[in-house]
């Protein structure tokens, strides 16, 4: 039989395995749907193209150089997008490198609580 020391020992082990399963499922959710909307918009986008080439005359982007032009019809719009999509590139890697050196670093910690 186990006292009451090692009951609550045993409660408290149990509520942070419970808590890390928890967590890693949060993770899992958030890194799906992020994954999931970054195809979407990558989806979207081939899709949109067609259309977008359709309405161009063909002398404008018959020159493969100049295949960024395609954004130049609507003035500075299609310089905004870019940049736009550029940011939220740089948004989305931050955030995944910062969550992956959290994701290490809460290992790095639960193996040393495990190990004293």
């Amino acid at each position: 039989m186990r006292n009451t020391e090692e009951r609550v020992l045993a409660v408290k082990q149990r509520a942070k395995e419970i808590e890390r399963q928890r967590r890693i499922r949060q993770d899992r959710i958030v890194m799906g749907a992020h994954a999931a909307a970054s195809l979407l918009l990558i989806i979207g986008l081939s899709l949109a193209m067609p259309g977008i080439m359709a309405g161009m005359p063909e002398s404008e982007y018959a020159y493969l150089g100049a295949a960024a032009g395609i954004f130049e019809q609507n003035g500075g719009f299609g310089y905004v997008l870019i940049g736009l999509l550029a940011f939220l590139l740089g948004v989305s890697v931050t955030i995944l490198g910062y969550r992956l050196r959290l994701r290490k670093q809460l290992k790095h910690k639960g193996s040393e609580n495990d190990d004293g």
